[in-house]
């Protein structure tokens, strides 16, 4: 599997866990369930680092809040999307584990918002991960 499809499954996995405010564990579980059952819903394959990226967003989501909430001027992180505010979570926890080079995580982070997200986002994330 590839860093990038990681990188989307784990955008998933956040996404859903701001969606519906359930634990990390409890969305990974029953996402390995639901893609047992049927093929309707794709598995968040999820190679270690991954993981440890999806849980240290669990464990860390205020303080990313709270930098990011001083980085986007007249506005507020809760009122982004949340395919923006996953992708930018994934990348700040990607960040500050230092598993890939900074460049490659903010590409990534671009390259998710301009297949995902409306066609400006891209330069929102870009701003706020470029100020990081």
């Amino acid at each position: 599997m590839s860093r990038y499809s990681e990188r989307q499954n784990a955008m998933s996995a956040v996404y859903i866990h701001l969606l519906i405010d359930q634990p990390m564990d409890v969305i990974i579980e029953d996402n390995k369930f639901v893609s047992n059952v049927g093929d309707f819903i794709q598995f968040f394959d999820l190679g270690e680092e991954m993981l440890e990226v999806v849980y240290r967003i669990e464990d860390r989501l205020d303080t990313y809040v709270r930098a990011m909430d001083q980085l986007l001027t007249g506005w507020r992180f809760n009122r982004l999307g949340f395919l923006e505010q996953a992708i930018l979570l994934v990348a700040c926890a990607e960040l500050e584990l230092g598993y890939q080079d900074r460049v490659i995580v903010v590409n990534e982070a671009i390259r998710l918002s301009k297949e995902y997200c409306d066609s400006e986002s891209f330069k929102l994330i870009n701003g706020v991960l470029d100020a990081l």
